[in-house]
């Protein structure tokens, strides 16, 4: 999820436009009910095959409206997918491990892990050498301390919690809101064009998420071992 998911989804969105990234990036809960099909043999109602469906329909209406206009990027969407689809399988695979009990040692072991990981690779291909952070703005420090503070160790945090507690698909609802802010922030800070057709794909895309989450259940057991399942 840290690795994988992130590392590969800050390679997809410098080719893709602010927006058009933050829709494809919604696409979590599809690959989490197609994962938990295919590897726990979770059975997939009608509401959610057509959620799938419908949100497919959206992302691809998406990748045809922008391909023409120099914000569509075959590969950078393939990225983006791909790191939704790790989110997913480690939002599955997270439920089924044994995890420290504290959340705080939880959390603080996974972010120096990944970091660790992530500073290894960035040695070795050689990226690290090309930064120049004494010429780096106070802009991009800011949002440094934003994604630090605000996204990883309060949201990653609230994150973990929750799809321990409950369910991934409860714990990944912030794929409603994500998109929407990406879209308007983009255009209001970027300049990005934002038409109708594009509103339009980015609806669509969502509601095949939203429609999932309608048709989804949650488990949690009590004390006793047994299961109580709340629609």
């Amino acid at each position: 999820m840290l690795v994988g998911s992130q590392s590969v989804a800050i390679i997809g969105t410098h080719l893709l436009s602010a927006g058009v990234a933050s829709v494809f990036g919604s696409a979590a809960p599809i690959f989490l009910a197609l994962f938990a099909w295919i590897a726990l043999r979770e059975p997939l109602g009608l509401r959610q095959v057509c959620g799938i469906a419908l949100g497919f329909t959206g992302l691809l209406l998406m990748a045809w409206l922008t391909s023409g206009s120099g914000g569509f990027s075959p590969v950078g969407a393939a990225l983006t997918l791909a790191a939704s689809g790790c989110w997913a399988a480690g939002s599955l695979w997270a439920r089924r491990l044994r995890l420290p009990a504290d959340p705080v040692v939880a959390l603080t072991t996974q972010l120096v892990a990944a970091a660790t990981f992530l500073v290894m690779a960035a040695v070795a291909s050689g990226i690290a050498g090309q930064a120049e952070l004494t010429h780096l703005p106070a802009s991009a420090w800011w949002a440094l301390a934003f994604l630090i503070i605000a996204s990883t160790l309060v949201g990653y945090g609230v994150f973990l919690a929750v799809n321990t507690d409950v369910s991934p698909l409860i714990a990944n609802t912030f794929n409603y809101a994500s998109p929407v802010v990406a879209l308007l922030l983009s255009a209001a800070l970027l300049g990005e064009q934002l038409t109708l057709p594009k509103l339009f794909a980015a609806g669509l895309a969502l509601s095949g998420v939203a429609l999932m989450f309608r048709g989804s259940s949650t488990g949690r057991r009590d004390p006793r071992g047994e299961s109580e399942h709340v629609r």
